[in-house]
């Protein structure tokens, strides 16, 4: 059997695959924005020295780092069979994926930001505390900023492996890439091309994606910051006549110095 390289060529004209792809990037950047914010507050109870805020992140940590995605999926899929309320919300695929992804990806962004704020000095939470920031304007003024940084490449990384587990999805029936690509091979028996235009489609969205936040990445650089080019006026002038304050100031000095001299 010959490959048939038109047919593949002639799938990325297909609206199903470009609505697909929509999709995925919709439900990659809510899984990744919702589990950034979860994850940091989960690290927060943590790192916390209280045992009602430790505990409970630590379980919950250890609980979703430990069921499989799939499984989750099937779990919350299903969920309004017990809890027929949640049926109104969960009955839809997208948002049935879009929670089992929060709760899997939280529990590991979660460890990702735990690292960033361990790489960050104590001495810094307790120099805002002595200057009269309280423990929120520490958070996001001093610790935020500086753990978000050192935690980026490794949120990048987990962006990358939430669009790929995207592909999980198709089991509640959310028409995603993958579930596409099978209802297509399933009419023409076309595998092999139809799967090669599914690996297209999702190396083209995590190249987008990868590109993107290297390009933030560099600018929160701060070690690539260039320096202001141009100086206030005021600056230069203060610059400018250093040396002769410098001298001035010498002056004075050696002329004290000479008097207390000539006194004793």
């Amino acid at each position: 059997m010959v490959f048939d390289w038109g047919y593949l060529f002639s799938l990325f004209s297909l609206p199903d695959f470009w609505s697909a792809s929509l999709t995925v990037v919709q439900l990659s950047i809510a899984s990744w924005l919702i589990s950034i914010v979860f994850g940091f507050v989960l690290a927060l109870g943590r790192q916390s020295k209280y045992g009602v805020l430790n505990i409970p992140a630590k379980l919950y940590i250890w609980l979703f780092r430990s069921l499989p995605l799939l499984v989750l999926l099937m779990f919350v899929y299903n969920m309004p069979l017990v809890f027929p309320a949640s049926g109104e919300f969960l009955s839809n695929p997208f948002f049935a994926g879009l929670l089992a992804m929060v709760l899997c990806e939280s529990a590991y962004i979660a460890e990702i930001h735990r690292g960033g704020l361990l790489s960050i000095a104590k001495g810094q939470g307790e120099a805002a505390k002595a200057l009269g920031i309280r423990f929120v304007g520490a958070q996001y003024l001093v610790i935020i900023p500086q753990a978000f940084r050192v935690a980026l490449p490794a949120l990048t990384n987990e962006l990358v492996s939430i669009v790929k587990l995207t592909s999980l999805v198709s089991v509640v029936s959310l028409t995603e890439i993958l579930l596409v690509g099978q209802r297509l091979y399933t009419q023409n028996f076309l595998v092999l091309e139809t799967m090669a235009a599914v690996a297209i489609f999702y190396v083209m969205i995590v190249t987008v994606f990868d590109f993107l936040l290297r390009f933030l990445e560099n600018a929160l650089d701060v070690t690539k910051a260039k320096p202001k080019q141009q100086l206030s006026e005021e600056l230069m002038e203060q610059i400018s006549n250093a040396p002769q304050l410098k001298a001035e100031k010498a002056a004075e000095i050696d002329e004290l110095c000479f008097r207390s001299f000539q006194v004793t």
